[in-house]
């Protein structure tokens, strides 16, 4: 017996450990480093799966990585010139493991030529690139690539601007090693177009970057999958916003029509400049790299709130983007905004959001991820707080982020929208964002994409999916079932224009011209709602949701009704797309070319 016992400690301290050994090899980053034709530095950390990447500039003489070497750095850039760098990827470890090469452009400084046109390098240097075994063959092509740069056929090629991926899921077992060749040319046929005026010089600056994770290849007792779950590292490439705005890029004497952001403060400086007649009209800006807008508040009356973001044409300052704004495919991350910070309260209007005021602009290529904003006094969203003209919004991602305001619009794209023609494209609100009344805020005008539509406008929605939480009340009183969300609606919120059917008003869509194009609405269990009509002295009078999970203004966090005085036992379920208006009563559950889903807890009756 006592035998049997040591065994079964024995053997359940070798488990423990084996996990643990696991749980640390789960994921690692291997390398990282940025490389510069002017100036650079290269960085590698290692961790605990022995990887080592070296790297030659002439197919013979190898060095490890030592955190200070140009990779590119044999002459002008011009058209036809080209250089080559090859990188040896080692396993020296004792496990399987995969990995991903990528580049990320990390600064980029758009130029002039004489004639005034642009000068952006990312668009006109082309990048190729292969993966290969080492041995005799791999030596062999790797001296073509330096001796006969023409002849080597590489399996990659893409503009700089989208050459972000040079291998994907490369498996290097224990002992063994590869090469990834890349070649970065300038063609000749670039022709005059790279030719800058001596004084607006164009510069590139960009990262390769090599991520490792464990490979399902070792077996143990129970296959070779233990570690099918591993996942590559998330690299910190995003620039940090330190709370300041950088307007150097600017030069009103000379204006550009194009520019590429590669940090947060040259971000906060387009909203600084954003006002009054600067509008920014017919220009685009671009950006380079993933931007991080948490910045800690540190000021003498810090209340534990981050620094806040002021959207760029910010309505305290008369100002209205008209530009084009293009993500790039690149994330910005943590922004956050408190109306009460700029002034926002409760009569002194405003527009919140990335962006305040819009007015015939483009934003597009963009992910949005852990915003956080709030106001008082104006219309909120996670990207435009109001728009008017033609604005066109395309290929935008929104993910766990939280919009709220008091008794007016909020949207996930637009809150508050005028006269004018609005396209929606390719666009995804993710079931973690929220977007909310403020307190509860009975009059809130809260929709998916749209907060509040404006009559004779023109909205076109096309490859839309919506997944977002609308969290309201919209005067759910003793008459909570007549009353129940009227200006809500997972699509659109408010639609001022309705009509009267069988004695209850509906949004009159004849008064809006709005297609929809293979869009979805997902609902989640959320949309039940449970109500009460309080105790006095709470929520002023006014009903209050009470459901597991959610607490407000003393009420518990479940369905104990003790502060209730009239408990309404049926749950309303909230089912509109597209909302009414002030004394509206039943919005649109659904529309031509929407599909919705519900949740198996998705009861019709409620």
């Amino acid at each position: 017996m006592t035998n049997t016992k040591s065994t079964k400690r024995a053997l359940l301290a070798s488990v423990m450990a084996l996990l643990l050994c696991f749980s640390m090899l789960l994921s690692t980053t291997f390398a990282w480093f940025t490389d510069s034709a002017a100036s650079g530095s290269n960085v590698i950390t290692a961790g605990n799966l022995d990887i080592v990447v070296e790297y030659t500039l002439d197919g013979e003489n190898w060095n490890e990585l030592d955190g200070a070497t140009d990779l590119f750095q044999k002459g002008l850039w011009e058209p036809g010139h080209t250089e080559v760098v090859a990188l040896r990827i080692k396993n020296n470890g004792t496990l399987a493991l995969k990995y991903n090469a990528n580049m990320n452009i990390v600064n980029e400084t758009i130029g002039k030529t004489k004639d005034g046109a642009n000068i952006v390098l990312s668009d006109i240097i082309t990048v190729d690139s292969i993966i290969m075994d080492t041995g005799a063959m791999g030596d062999v092509l790797l001296g073509v690539a330096f001796g006969d740069e023409s002849t080597l056929q590489y399996t990659n090629t893409a503009s700089f601007k989208n050459a972000n991926v040079l291998g994907a899921d490369e498996m290097l077992l224990p002992g063994t090693s590869k090469y990834l060749i890349v070649k970065v040319d300038m063609a000749e046929s670039v022709g005059n177009e790279a030719n800058h005026n001596g004084t607006d010089i164009p510069t590139i600056t960009f990262g390769i970057n090599v991520l490792a994770t464990q490979f399902t290849y070792e077996n143990d007792s129970f296959g070779n999958q233990y570690d099918k779950d591993s996942t590559y590292p998330e690299l910190a490439t995003a620039d940090v916003w330190d709370g300041t705005a950088d307007t150097s890029w600017y030069n009103p004497e000379n204006p550009q029509t194009e520019y590429i952001f590669t940090t947060a403060e040259q971000l906060a400086g387009l909203s600084e400049l954003c006002s009054g007649d600067t509008t920014f009209a017919g220009v685009t800006f671009t950006l380079a790299n993933d931007l991080d807008l948490y910045c800690e508040d540190t000021s003498e009356n810090a209340d534990g709130d981050p620094v806040t973001f002021r959207p760029i044409g910010d309505h305290s300052k008369d100002g209205t983007f008209e530009g084009t704004f293009d993500g790039a495919g690149h994330a910005i991350t943590n922004l956050y905004q408190n109306g009460w910070d700029l002034g926002y309260e409760w009569g002194a209007y405003g527009s919140y959001g990335l962006f305040g005021n819009v007015n015939n602009a483009t934003i597009k290529n963009l992910t949005i991820i852990g915003s956080e904003s709030y106001i008082e006094g104006g219309d909120t969203s996670f990207v435009a707080g109001s728009a008017t003209g033609t604005c066109v919004f395309e290929n935008i991602t929104i993910e766990d982020s939280i919009s709220a305001t008091y008794n007016n619009g909020n949207g996930g794209i637009i809150g508050w929208s005028g006269a004018g023609n609005y396209t929606f494209k390719d666009i995804t609100i993710k079931e973690d964002c929220v977007l909310a009344g403020l307190w509860g805020s009975f009059d809130s005008s809260i929709g998916g994409i749209v907060g509040q539509a404006e009559p004779g406008a023109t909205y076109n929605f096309e490859n839309v999916n919506v997944a977002c939480r609308i969290d309201a009340y919209n005067d759910c009183t003793a008459s909570y079932d007549y009353y129940n969300y009227r200006m809500c609606g997972m699509l659109i919120g408010r639609c001022e224009e309705t009509t009267t059917i069988d004695g209850m008003n509906y949004p009159d869509m004849s008064k809006y011209n709005v297609t929809f194009t293979n869009v979805t609405v997902n609902y989640g269990d959320w949309m039940n709602y449970h109500y009460c009509d309080p105790t006095p002295g709470y929520n002023n009078g006014r009903g209050m949701r009470v459901e597991p999970g959610y607490s407000y203004d003393g009420l518990p966090a479940d369905y104990d009704h003790s502060q209730c005085t009239v408990h309404h036992n049926e749950c309303i379920p909230f089912n509109q797309i597209i909302g009414g208006d002030q004394y509206g009563v039943k919005g649109l559950p659904s529309y031509e070319g929407v599909t919705v889903n519900y949740p198996a807890s998705y009861n019709p009756e409620g």
